[in-house]
């Protein structure tokens, strides 16, 4: 149904029907749900990666899943309450949503460590609890979005694939942490890209941008780099090489080409595409 279509009443009263996309604000308004697209893939994409990976599938790894989630969601109640409270305002019932999305993750995660004995999760936990205190913090003095803020938030999200590869197997492997180090880098290259493209967009910010570019073209210098000598030492197979290749491609393509105009929607389609191609490749290299 679209937005110019009327729906008209007994008494003569004009009501416009919201679309569907409206609705869907709507809720997520109401719900407090974040809004960046990119970090939803950033959270999922290594969690499905350490199921993948570890080659099993039980009701303790979607207990895992439901208390990721729900800590990820309350971020964003937390940061609105954080906000208010430092402005002397109201949170317009950010903190009460906050205190019920951190219940519902003690209620899923609890049962891993009692009943099924992981208790490995709860120094991981509180590494996140951590990152997520700071990335507070930052976004209270709008600092989360600088590159170490962004790298932080990074470090917390992809600790969804040592995590989901922890309870899956049941037990602490090193591949684990291959996985959360190959994914913090591999999520790290967007923040230079992103920052690139967006300040392709503003001529009068040429010194910025110039700085973005220097950053972003050591940034994968370092990632090809790094990936080469991994893969020749044998410490990683060709396939995490195909894995990355579209991000290092698109950020060559990015370097090389004169500023233009950027379909900003079109970028984040894009950069969830080439998060799939990472997830598969990288299932590949590290499944037995």
């Amino acid at each position: 149904m679209t937005s110019d279509q009327t729906n008209y009443g007994d008494m003569g009263k004009l009501t416009v029907c919201p679309t569907f996309s409206e609705e869907i604000m709507g809720v997520r308004t109401s719900l407090k749900l974040p809004k960046e697209h990119g970090a939803w893939a950033m959270l999922y994409v290594p969690f499905v990666m350490g199921i993948l990976v570890a080659g099993s599938l039980s009701g303790r790894v979607l207990l895992l899943g439901l208390a990721m989630t729900f800590v990820f969601i309350a971020r964003e109640s937390l940061l609105i309450w954080w906000r208010a409270r430092q402005r002397g305002r109201g949170s317009g019932g950010a903190r009460a949503l906050m205190l019920v999305y951190f219940g519902l993750a003690a209620l899923a995660g609890t049962p891993l460590m009692i009943f099924h004995h992981l208790s490995w999760l709860i120094p991981l936990g509180l590494l996140v609890m951590v990152l997520l205190a700071v990335n507070t913090l930052q976004a209270g003095q709008r600092e989360d979005r600088t590159v170490l803020g962004e790298s932080l938030a990074i470090l917390g999200l992809t600790l969804a694939a040592p995590a989901a590869h922890y309870v899956a197997r049941g037990r602490w492997e090193v591949v684990a942490f291959w996985l959360w180090a190959l994914s913090a880098l591999y999520f790290a290259s967007s923040i230079f890209y992103v920052k690139l493209r967006v300040l392709a967009l503003s001529p009068r910010k040429e010194q910025a941008r110039q700085r973005a570019w220097w950053h972003c073209a050591c940034y994968h210098a370092f990632l090809l780099v790094s990936l080469f000598a991994l893969a020749v030492t044998g410490n990683i197979h060709l396939f995490a090489l195909i894995a990355f290749a579209p991000v290092l491609a698109r950020a060559l393509w990015s370097l090389m080409r004169p500023a233009g105009q950027s379909n900003l929607r079109r970028v984040g389609v894009l950069e969830i595409c080439y998060s799939l191609v990472f997830l598969v490749f990288m299932t590949l290299t590290f499944r037995p």
